[in-house]
């Protein structure tokens, strides 16, 4: 039996609501999206929405991480 959690629930944003949110520009979100790191759906012709649960993906911790260090 695996352990499995449902995917969790989008939550929808615009550009300018997920820009507000990681706190960067519209243009980099949209750069994001076109890079494809950031996955984006197109409602109708110029609606572009965000779900916010992509944007937290892309968050990484820094500092305490693992990397060994050669000299």
């Amino acid at each position: 039996m695996t352990s499995e959690q449902p995917a969790p629930e989008p939550r929808w944003a615009t550009v300018s609501e997920a820009a507000k949110r990681a706190g960067v520009s519209d243009r980099t979100i949209r750069r994001w999206i076109h890079k494809g790191d950031l996955p984006a759906t197109r409602v109708g012709p110029r609606r572009i929405e965000i779900d916010l649960n992509e944007l937290d993906k892309l968050r990484k911790p820094i500092g305490n991480d693992q990397e060994v260090k050669t000299a």
